[in-house]
Order: C-alpha cells, then sequence, then structure tokens
C-alpha cells in the first residue's frame, strides 16, 4: 500500500512536471512561430507650408519738384522819392517841377499844366509813382490831340504816354496855349521845356505825387 502511495505520487509528479514541461514547450513552439514584430513606422506628416501673403507695396507719392529760383540780377526799384544822384519831381497838387540833385532842389518850375483826371488811368489822367525817363525829342512835333504842335518832349510813362514837354504852339514854334493846372490829356506842360530837356536823360527817375 506504502508502495502504491509512492507509485502514484509519483505519477502525478510526473503528469505535473511534464504538463508543465508540455506547457513550456508548447509556449517555447508558439514564441518560435510568431515572427518578429516590425517596429512601428510612424510616419510624420509634413504641414503644408502656408501660401505667402502678398502684401500690397504702397505706390509712391509723387513729391513736386520745386522750380528753381532764378537770383535776381538787378537790384529792385525803389517806390519812394529817390534819396540820391539826379532826379526830377513833380507834385500834380501845387503844379510843381523840381530837378532834384539827391534831396537838394537845383531848380523849381511853376505852374505847369498837369492832367485834368489823376490817377484814374484814363487817356488824360497823370498818374503817380515812380517813373523812369524813355525817350526824348526837342524837335517840334505836332500834337493830334489838340491840332498843335509841342517841343522838348522828355517821356517818362510810356503806358500812357505821358512826358514833359512845352506849352501849345503852332506850326512856326509860338505859344499859342499857355494854360496850367489841371488842363492836359496826362501830360506835363512847362513854359521851360528847354531846361527839364537839359537836366534829362534816359533813365533819369522821375517821382509824380499828390
Amino acid at each position: 500500500m506504502r508502495d502504491f502511495t509512492r507509485v502514484f505520487v509519483l505519477m502525478l509528479l510526473a503528469v505535473a512536471f511534464g504538463g508543465v514541461l508540455v506547457i513550456a514547450s508548447c509556449s517555447s513552439d508558439n514564441n518560435a512561430a510568431r515572427e518578429p514584430e516590425s517596429p512601428a513606422v510612424i510616419i510624420g506628416t509634413t504641414a503644408a507650408a502656408p501660401a505667402p501673403t502678398e502684401v500690397a507695396t504702397p505706390a509712391p507719392t509723387p513729391v513736386a519738384t520745386p522750380a528753381p529760383t532764378t537770383a535776381a540780377t538787378t537790384a529792385a526799384r525803389p517806390v519812394g522819392p529817390p534819396q540820391s544822384g539826379r532826379w526830377i519831381d513833380v507834385n500834380v497838387t501845387s503844379f510843381t517841377v523840381r530837378l532834384m540833385d539827391g534831396t537838394t532842389a537845383t531848380r523849381t518850375i511853376s505852374p505847369v499844366g498837369v492832367g485834368a483826371q489823376i490817377n484814374t488811368g484814363a487817356f488824360e489822367s497823370t498818374q503817380t509813382g515812380l517813373f523812369y525817363v524813355y525817350s526824348m525829342d526837342a524837335s517840334l512835333t505836332y500834337d493830334a490831340p489838340y491840332d498843335t504842335y509841342i517841343s522838348h518832349w522828355v517821356g517818362f510813362d510810356p503806358a500812357l504816354a505821358n512826358g514833359f514837354h512845352s506849352f501849345l504852339k503852332d506850326a512856326s514854334g509860338n505859344v499859342v496855349n499857355p494854360a496850367t493846372g489841371r488842363i492836359s490829356n496826362g501830360c506835363i506842360r512847362t513854359g521851360e521845356p528847354e531846361a527839364i530837356y537839359a537836366f534829362a536823360q534816359i533813365g533819369m527817375p522821375v517821382y509824380v505825387h499828390l
């Protein structure tokens, strides 16, 4: 009985160990038959590059090119009476002409005839301001507006054709109208035209004032 028990125990042990061996063998066979797993390959996805943003280039702002400035080549002429040199002063209020050297009158001629109008710009007007002698003619010349003659012309206002000249004369050079005051078409009539003519020269200032 004791031997039977031993045998039975041995059989159990054998079965037990045999099972383990079988299980180990099966496990070994299964592991051998299984193909090795390939490592997982992670395929990265490349993010699409953003499309470039178009930036509008601002149109250039036009810059005005300043016009070149030209330096004045001549000094500005004064608008008041000259303070030096020789010039002629005309007072249309007192009907007086003065031949000036700087601020000194070398000769005064009065009375004279001036325009029937003053500063109107009309044909009969004597304009005030600073003018310059632009023409001279001492000869006896026909004066159509009055159908008479004048001599010793000294022009100073080309815009209205005004200037100094003699009293009205006839064709022989005799004075026929010695009137003074506001009686002319703008010119300065005088009984001493020779003195003004001898004193004047082209470009000389003539200052006419009230």
